[in-house]
């Protein structure tokens, strides 16, 4: 069996690749919907493996309870994280009034987040089952192993950041690091699928070495867009759930700095994709792949700001907002993908 498994790395690790970016979308659906606080406990939903369907199934002092048992279990995080010497981040979620707010019971919001998490425990499961693969890989690979290995590590250490962001009632930074670890997750296995299914498609020949510094460029200013973007949706966030006296339609006119940034710089993203197109046409290398490659990813760019723009002018439509996270997420691949590929290749010195 095991064996076999070795034989089925590649395809499981794009499975896994898979289900993680099919989480992300999930992930944003409940962001959008507001079911982040479906389950106000965790790993269990209001106590219990699979959730209720009605209140009349929950004990009438219900709030009390899970409201209490999570400031319970902050008061361990924030000993925690002062021990660490994150002093700043315990006073923070010490002084949040967030965290004391009594999570009410609705049927649907629990279970898009109960969906949301067993999405996530499949997920896990996907990459516990590609790691015992990679270790009977033929022909086996130390690096292939440890990036297997990281990726399964790192989606545990995922699973535990969302048990905190549930635990501080959505803290604002936890969820900006809990996006940034997701693209962490991300890189590791699609590096560790590159290494397993290279092969002579990625033979490109030479390219200029200026093409590999954009494509850093890009990935460096992409980081930088999804760094805004999860503020600026922590931004409409606060004022969903606390400025009740702001209307959404005027939710685009009250965001900050953080939003106008966000705004403008998706420009100066998609002139840097356009020219890493133009200067990849350019090249007298005829290789279609990476071509049609680079024009799809241009094109993703180009519907990101389209999303975006939708959003603005629309007053945030909650359907485009899962779409909007996910593109985020599938052109950030797509670039590492391809910063890959033009790496391992020898460049030309110009």
């Amino acid at each position: 069996m095991f064996l076999w498994l070795g034989i089925k790395f590649n395809n499981l690790t794009r499975i896994s690749l898979y289900f993680l970016y099919l989480l992300i979308l999930v992930g944003g659906i409940v962001r959008c919907t507001g079911s982040g606080m479906g389950c106000p406990d965790w790993p269990k939903c209001f106590g219990k493996y699979i959730p209720p369907t009605s209140e009349k199934q929950l004990p009438s002092n219900y709030k009390k309870k899970f409201l209490d048992s999570r400031l319970e279990k902050n008061e361990r995080l924030i000993s925690l994280f002062s021990y660490l010497g994150f002093k700043k981040l315990s006073i923070k979620i010490a002084n949040d009034p967030n965290i004391r707010i009594e999570e009410e019971f609705n049927v649907y919001k629990t279970w898009i987040e109960y969906l949301n998490r067993l999405l996530g425990a499949l997920v896990g499961l996907a990459l516990l089952i590609t790691f015992i693969s990679s270790i009977f890989r033929k022909p086996f690979k130390n690096e292939v192993v440890l990036l297997s290995f990281f990726a399964l590590l790192f989606v545990m250490i995922e699973g535990w950041v969302g048990a905190i962001v549930v635990s501080t009632n959505l803290l604002p930074g936890l969820i900006t690091f809990h996006v940034l670890l997701a693209l962490l997750i991300i890189c590791i296995v699609i590096k560790s699928y590159f290494i397993s299914t290279i092969n002579s498609q990625f033979k490109i020949g030479n390219y200029p070495k200026y093409i590999y510094y954009l494509l850093i460029l890009s990935m460096f200013l992409f980081i930088s867009q999804i760094i805004l973007g999860t503020q600026v949706r922590e931004a409409i966030d606060y004022m969903t759930n606390y400025s009740k006296s702001i209307d959404r339609n005027n939710f685009i006119e009250n965001l900050g700095f953080e939003f106008l940034i966000h705004r403008s710089y998706s420009l100066l993203v998609l002139m840097v994709h356009i020219l890493i197109l133009y200067l990849i046409y350019k090249q007298p290398i005829k290789i279609n792949f990476l071509k049609n490659f680079t024009f799809s990813l241009s094109l993703l760019v180009l519907l990101e700001i389209l999303t975006g723009v939708g959003m603005a002018y629309f007053s945030i439509p909650k359907f485009l907002q899962p779409i909007h996270l996910f593109l985020a997420f599938l052109i950030f691949g797509l670039q590492f993908y391809l910063f890959l590929i033009i790496r391992a290749n020898k460049y030309k010195t110009v």
